[in-house]
């Protein structure tokens, strides 16, 4: 039987750890509480899907030169840099009105800095922090602040929003990409002389190759999370209780699926989202609490597994491209996800239910690329992974 192996231990908390888990947390909190601000200050929700589309195209924009600029100059540099240009992004809205031609540039170039700080974070910065037999918990708790982000943002943006100028909320997203930068500036990094024939573009630290398979279904299974965004983007519950969700997918890997079958987790993570879809589509009103919760719960517990698959199928010196290529699959499937939910036209996209409201209807596109991922995941990835994977 395979199991799990889920990494349990605590030895790896030590002081530049905890800056760089929690430099993590507060830039993913600055990125999701300027999509809310987004939402919110749209004249209509397909001007806040273009914007939201275009951040996904600039997380991709610097990938192919990551490897460079990490090898060429301090890696810990780059990264500042990188989140200072998050910071000026998100403090533009405080002095300009921007037009939705500004609104979607602004974006796109949060979506150039914010991939950069993050590709370099997991790929580099992390890993320097810690011996090589802690990587994989180091890897795993990081990307869970990441996680959190998700639902802690746009929360404390939605909260705030009730006593606050919708505007202000650019201080508040500036002030949390501030906050990222000063914690990772307090973490020391060895001088690394640059190394010989630095290829300026190249998938190092970008995309791994062999993971092709692993990012096409974390893909699909993002891109589910972000429809469902999209429909909720303006409920405080629903990211107060998504963050319940991700608590207990915590719980659960440590004592739930720690010696389960290793297809378990992926299976139940979208059987639980799926079941999630079902009940807010039949509008069972007992069932406002439940959902957001197994959303949570399922996409943590979905997301965690896979982030393992990327480790085991890169080799050694790959490890860093892995968890980038992950970031990639996830910010990416959200991305898109946002872009088709907050530009949804019923009559458009699926003629057949087009009396349906426009929410239903991103639910059901929802509910089909959760089957889809199922899908995939049992007929192919799985095998395919077992076949590939290098450790």
């Amino acid at each position: 039987m395979y199991t799990q192996n889920t990494p349990v231990h605590i030895r790896l908390w030590n002081k530049d750890f905890w800056l760089l888990a929690i430099a993590n947390l507060f830039l993913g909190m600055a990125v999701n509480v300027q999509m809310v601000m987004t939402f919110l200050m749209a004249d209509s929700p397909y001007e806040a899907s273009k914007a939201m589309g275009a951040f996904g195209i600039g997380i991709m924009v610097l990938g192919m030169s990551v490897s460079f600029l990490v090898e060429r100059y301090r890696r810990n540099h780059v990264c500042w840099y990188a989140i200072l240009g998050v910071v000026v992004c998100l403090a533009i809205p405080i002095f300009y009105d921007l037009p939705v031609g500004g609104m979607v540039g602004v974006r796109l170039a949060t979506g150039i800095c914010y991939g950069l700080a993050e590709m370099v974070l997991y790929s580099t910065l992390v890993l320097d922090t810690c011996e090589s037999h802690q990587r994989t918990e180091a890897n795993y708790a990081v990307t869970w602040f990441g996680r959190i982000a998700l639902a802690l943002g746009p929360f404390s943006a939605l909260l705030l929003v009730r006593f606050l100028d919708v505007r202000l909320l650019s201080w508040i997203s500036a002030g949390a990409a501030v906050v990222a930068l000063l914690m990772v500036m307090m973490v020391r990094f060895p001088f690394r002389s640059p190394g010989d024939n630095i290829k300026l573009v190249s998938l190092d630290r970008f995309i791994l190759p062999a993971s092709w398979g692993l990012m096409l279904n974390l893909f699909f299974f993002s891109t589910v999370l972000g429809l469902i965004l999209s429909i909720e983007m303006a409920h405080l519950s629903f990211f107060a209780l998504l963050m319940v969700g991700f608590l207990l997918a915590i719980v659960a890997e440590k004592y739930v699926f720690v010696n389960a079958e290793l297809m378990s987790e992926a299976i139940a993570g979208m059987l639980l989202v799926g079941f999630a879809l079902l009940l807010m589509l039949v509008e069972i009103e007992q069932a406002f609490v439940t959902i957001p919760i197994l959303i949570g719960l399922g996409s943590g517990i979905m997301a965690s597994r896979f982030l393992l698959f990327f480790i085991k199928l890169s080799d050694h010196c790959q490890r860093g491209t892995s968890q980038s290529s992950f970031f990639l699959a996830w910010e990416l499937g959200l991305a898109l996800g946002l872009f088709m939910g907050l530009g949804r036209n019923a009559n458009a996209v699926i003629p057949l239910v087009g009396e349906l409201p426009s929410w239903k209807v991103v639910g059901v596109i929802a509910l089909f690329f959760d089957v889809a991922a199922l899908l995939l995941y049992v007929a192919f990835t799985h095998q395919w992974y077992m076949k590939h994977k290098n450790r």
